[in-house]
């Protein structure tokens, strides 16, 4: 029986927040989730709408990575804003 040396790929997950319109993103990343915890609607990039509890996932295959930048907006909502984006980055080696 032979030995296979298989390269595994690192990567981490890291969460952030944001409760204001802003650009995310724009970093080397793999994948994204965008999770709307907030009672405020979001929109991402003026097309995809968000509401309370919805979802928005952007995943790469492997070994892919992505500099795109996504704006996260609240429109004219002060309250109730609460984005979690989940970001998956590979680590060198």
């Amino acid at each position: 029986m032979s030995n296979l040396n298989v390269p595994l790929i690192n990567y981490e997950i890291d969460f952030y927040t944001v409760d204001t319109s802003q650009y995310v993103g724009g970093d080397n990343a793999n994948g994204y989730v965008f999770i709307n915890y907030g009672s405020a609607t979001v929109t991402i990039n003026n097309v995809i709408i968000l509401q309370q509890g919805q979802q928005f996932e952007v995943q790469g295959n492997t070994g892919e990575n992505t500099k795109q930048r996504y704006f996260v907006s609240f429109g004219s909502s002060t309250t109730g804003n609460n984005v979690v984006i989940a970001r998956k980055r590979y680590l060198l080696p």
